[in-house]
């Protein structure tokens, strides 16, 4: 059984094979994007690798990898390392500049069931959260946190 202590630690203090990876993709030339509770995101090229502890993240982006979503941000390639570490290659996106409540959370949520996976779309008091909402160059809502 996982103790929550472990499990806070790794996201407080990310093990060396972590700072590997991410001193790995700064070699490559990744620009920082970004980070959140379970990784950090660096833009190498024209497309954004996440580097993620998150182990459902890693299954979710297993499952829409190679797949042209509505709403889901496209996933050219997963690297699994281990169950709770990987590094996840997504299609660079723009900015959500639209009025936030043009986003249509159920309609989200429907096709994510259809999917069989789960987004990280709510943040505190049921709100949409905005940093996991970006758009293409078309202006279409995607989401980046799965």
């Amino acid at each position: 059984m996982i103790k929550l202590i472990s499990i806070l630690k790794e996201i407080v203090d990310p093990t060396q094979e972590y700072q590997d990876l991410v001193e790995k993709i700064k070699q490559q030339g990744g620009k920082f994007l970004g980070s959140g509770d379970y990784g950090a995101a660096f833009l190498v090229g024209d497309k954004v690798l996440k580097v993620t502890t998150d182990s459902e993240e890693l299954e979710d982006a297993q499952i829409l990898k190679g797949r042209n979503t509505k709403y889901f941000v496209y996933i050219y390639d997963v690297e699994v390392i281990n169950p709770k570490l990987g590094i996840i290659a997504m299609e660079n996106l723009e900015p959500y500049t639209a009025d936030p409540s043009a986003i249509i959370v159920d309609d989200i949520y429907d096709e994510a069931d259809s999917l069989g996976i789960s987004p990280d779309l709510e943040g505190p008091g049921g709100r949409v959260k905005m940093d996991n909402i970006m758009q293409d160059r078309n202006g279409n809502i995607k989401v980046i946190d799965v």
